[in-house]
């Protein structure tokens, strides 16, 4: 991360040192474990990331005991984690988007019983996707009916990050008539319930990340866990993906991008091609114009990408809507990142075919970051909906309004 950015503080550098330093003595010594594992739920990752606190970044200290930090500082953490391994990223950044539900929407009560147990490493996840829906968030089938004093859910999703670690899931199910905007409730459901199941398919990459599905049959509700109210489903879905999902995920791409940078420069800096009639002679690869291009490319798009992805959630933290920004930021580091790998892997040669190599693992990593909070096309109909001047609700400046209080920098 770039140290000219002007609202980068003394105390952001240091979280970001200590993000690093996590991540050389911790996180990278793990990886090798977790990919010769394959598809599975790594435990270990997650427990002492809670230890230090990192569930409650955004949580208020005073109040609720996290560490009261912006939405910088969260981007930080997770573009580090990231750096060393995807997985590690994507279980940082997955809880952080039910946790902004709960911030949005969520009663006093809630908030006093749950976020100073996320604080201290409680594991969460969000619950929307379903395998016939997709990012059409009004087409889902899943429901809940009252009875009495409880809500009884039935619902199948899937892609849900941190599915067989979260103790607490925010489901999101429809309660109305199908297509209307008001037709979808959330609410809190704790994990162990009856009519839970949590089934993991196999991933192509970021192994020891859980990325599964969450089946719910007649899952009983008490009616003290709907959050917000009955039809704010769509409001704690949106808002949970654009102010948290999308600059997350720009985040996680961010912290790749760097790592694909670095492993290029790495490996090139080691190779040369003999040259001369008797090949006495050797020249660094690097020296070559074609080779200087690409990384120049590279190297282009990795600073564009991450000024995007900071000054974003910059924003935020300043109270500005900022809902364009937010999903630019998600869009351009999944492109800019893809782009960067293919030149990697080019300049990489047959190194980049080799399963043990590390530009293999960053190539699978990164194609895992595209579809959440709605693929690319789906960012671009956004964008094409701002140019176009659509009146639509700005989710950023909703969640401000509604949860706004001073926030500190790390």
């Amino acid at each position: 991360m770039s140290t000219t950015y002007t609202y980068l503080t003394d105390g952001h550098l240091r979280l970001r040192e200590q993000a690093q330093e996590f991540g050389r003595e911790v996180i990278a010594p793990h990886v090798p474990r977790m990919e010769a594992e394959g598809t599975h739920a790594d435990r270990v990752l997650p427990r002492l990331m809670g230890e230090l606190g990192w569930c409650g970044v955004i949580i208020d200290d005073a109040e609720y005991g996290g560490m009261g930090l912006d939405h910088v500082s969260k981007t930080i953490l997770i573009s580090e984690a990231s750096y060393f391994s995807g997985a590690a990223g994507g279980i940082l950044q997955a809880s952080f988007i039910p946790t902004a539900a709960i911030l949005y929407l969520g009663s006093e009560e809630q908030k006093q019983l749950w976020l100073p147990q996320i604080a201290q490493g409680l594991w969460t996840a969000i619950l929307v996707t379903e395998p016939d829906s997709g990012s059409h968030v009004l087409g889902m089938d899943g429901t809940a009916r009252r009875k009495g004093k409880h809500w009884i859910i039935n619902a199948r999703k899937c892609f849900i990050g941190n599915s067989a670690i979260a103790g607490l899931h925010v489901v999101v199910v429809r309660t109305g008539r199908p297509g209307d905007p008001r037709s979808l409730s959330a609410f809190l459901v704790e994990d162990g319930w009856d009519g839970i199941e949590v089934s993991q398919p196999d991933l192509v990459g970021m192994h020891g990340f859980a990325c599964g599905e969450v089946r719910l049959r007649d899952v009983h509700v008490p009616a003290t866990h709907l959050l917000g109210e009955v039809g704010d489903g769509l409001a704690a879905a949106y808002t949970a993906s654009v102010v948290c999902g999308r600059p997350n995920l720009a985040a996680t791409a961010l912290g790749l991008h760097r790592r694909v940078m670095d492993e290029t420069l790495g490996f090139l800096g080691k190779r040369r091609r003999k040259i001369g009639k008797r090949h006495r002679e050797t020249r660094k690869l690097t020296d070559y114009p074609v080779v200087k291009y690409r990384l120049a490319d590279m190297k282009s798009r990795l600073m564009t990408a991450e000024r995007l992805a900071y000054d974003a959630v910059h924003l935020l933290d300043q109270g500005q809507a900022c809902d364009a920004e937010l999903v630019q930021s998600k869009l351009f580091n999944n492109q800019a990142a893809g782009e960067s790998l293919r030149d990697a892997s080019s300049l990489h040669g047959g190194y980049a075919a080799r399963a043990d190599h590390p530009i293999t693992r960053l190539m699978r990593d990164i194609q895992l970051v595209g579809a959440p909070a709605g693929p690319d096309d789906v960012q671009r109909y956004r964008l094409s909906e701002k140019a176009l001047g659509a009146d639509r609700t700005e989710w950023s400046e909703e969640f401000i309004r509604r949860t706004r209080r001073p926030v500190a920098a790390a």
